[in-house]
């Protein structure tokens, strides 16, 4: 009786997780969905990039932030520095437009650090936070700015796409899931409240930023201040911008790992703060969307387990057995076809399926064990670690 209780209880949270989540959110967010906004007043921009090493990069970042149709008075960028050692500084330094600005950090102190410093040095009513290597889509700017013009909306993302790459797998997987998040955060969006913005893409009223801990993520940690301050979340998907997938299987663990362990470092400080709020909408979002999608290992493993010691008890649980060995072994075909250097397209989702579940576990150890980031690197290259408060 335990072990068949343990399976349902298992099956159920990830068919919650996955499934029921997404289609209760999206179902109740239509009801909701806020009329769209006019485009009539457009609120100063500040675009804000935190740069280590992007010298590949930076110089396209400033083309398609600069070339967007938003007005030529009503934006700025700025780009800070983290100690990069390449000609990132000079590009920037030396940029034709006036509207560009480059802060230095020295010493490398962090995103966080550097995301605080831009903040100060600002002109803009509305923050656009954006990576380096993510080109802005046409009208990004312009759509991320509209919602603002309703004086309760303090937070809009965008969604961050990936290019075609020589990772096909990589590439199509990535899109697939971000095309799934779009429908949750659709859903998340019109009940006012986003359980994470897109770090490639969103907006901020400048008047909510605070000052950011060092080794606090600023995409997941802001709706949750935008909810305790009484502001609604809103998400755009059309406004959007395009950078490399991750190369392989291998990168894409590594990257999840360190957003996880970010990420629970977020939800242990701030869900408390959500609850003794009221804010009983938002800390339901947030525990279904992250801390249960960060769980998900656990739960496959437990279905795992218990559907073998049930196999031979009835029909159903040899059915649902023998659909669980055929998941893995769809995964397993993706972990061997990477190796081989070969493409199988949307049927390596069941591989990278199980990578980034795997990788919840090894967010949790990253954060038991060494915190959370506070320093970060382009791919390839060392971060150095620190540990959260």
């Amino acid at each position: 009786m335990i072990v068949d209780t343990l399976f349902w209880l298992a099956a159920l949270a990830v068919g919650y997780t996955w499934v029921g989540y997404p289609v209760l959110v999206t179902a109740l967010g239509r009801w909701r969905r806020p009329p769209a906004p006019s485009r009539r007043r457009l609120p100063r921009l500040t675009v804000i990039v935190a740069a280590y090493n992007e010298a590949r990069c930076i110089a396209a970042k400033l083309r398609s932030t600069l070339r967007q149709r938003y007005p030529w008075d009503r934006l700025e960028v700025i780009v800070v520095s983290d100690g990069s050692t390449d000609a990132t500084d000079e590009i920037v330094a030396h940029y034709p437009d006036v509207r560009v600005r480059l802060l230095r950090q020295d010493t490398r102190s962090g995103k966080s650090l550097a995301l605080n410093r831009a903040v100060a040095a600002s002109s803009g009513d509305v923050l656009v936070f954006t990576d380096a290597n993510a080109l802005f889509g046409p009208e990004a700017l312009a759509r991320l700015a509209a919602p603002f013009e309703d004086p309760r909306v303090s937070l809009v993302s965008g969604q961050g796409l990936y290019a075609s790459s020589a990772a096909a797998d990589a590439q199509a997987v990535s899109n697939g899931y971000v095309r799934f998040e779009e429908l949750v955060k659709s859903g998340e969006a019109g009940l006012g409240f986003l359980a994470g913005a897109d770090g490639a893409i969103y907006a901020l009223r400048r008047d909510v930023y605070r000052d950011l801990a060092s080794a606090q993520v600023n995409d997941l940690l802001h709706p949750i201040q935008v909810a305790l301050a009484g502001g609604l979340c809103r998400f755009d998907g059309a406004a959007y911008t395009m950078e490399p997938p991750s190369k392989g299987g291998t990168q894409e663990f590594r990257r999840h790992v360190r957003i996880i362990a970010q990420g629970i470092h977020i939800v242990r400080e701030w869900l408390p703060r959500l609850i003794a709020a009221g804010q009983w909408r938002a800390a339901f979002m947030l525990v279904s969307h992250r801390a249960l999608r960060w769980n998900t290992a656990v739960f496959l493993g437990t279905a795992l387990v218990t559907n073998a010691a049930l196999a031979a008890e009835s029909t159903i649980y040899a059915l649902t057995m023998a659909g669980q060995i055929g998941f893995y072994a769809l995964a397993l075909a993706g972990y061997l076809a990477e190796r081989g250097g070969r493409s199988i397209g949307r049927l390596a989702l069941p591989y990278y399926f199980c990578v980034v579940s795997v990788a919840g576990v090894g967010g949790v150890l990253r954060f038991l064990t060494s915190g959370a980031e506070s320093v970060w690197a382009p791919t390839g290259q060392p971060a150095v670690t620190e540990r959260a408060a």
